[in-house]
């Protein structure tokens, strides 16, 4: 089953906040957890983690130093796109409080 470019918008918001795959499945039980995974733009928090640990791993057993840039290259991309994401978070956590404070 295709996921409707509407759903798989909203399934990338919620990965862009902070929730999981696994999570996004739940919300969407008419989809199978590996269809969605395959679908979206990016991965979760959690899989952006992972990742940055499985390059970190390998950076270690990289035998070349041109193996070891491409590797801490790659770790650093996902790094700085984790940060982005977290910074969005924390702004609009921010911009939420206040609302909520009731201030301008």
């Amino acid at each position: 089953m295709s996921i409707s470019k509407a759903e798989l918008e909203v399934m990338n918001d919620l990965l862009g906040k902070g929730k999981k795959i696994a999570d996004i499945a739940k919300k969407y039980p008419q989809y199978d957890y590996r269809e969605i995974y395959w679908q979206v733009n990016d991965y979760s928090f959690l899989g952006k983690k992972r990742a940055i640990t499985n390059r970190l791993k390998r950076l270690v057993k990289e035998k070349t130093m041109e193996q070891r840039q491409v590797t801490a290259d790659e770790a650093q991309e996902l790094l700085d796109t984790l940060y982005k994401q977290l910074k969005h978070n924390s702004e609009m956590l921010i911009e939420i409080d206040r609302i909520l404070r009731g201030e301008k």
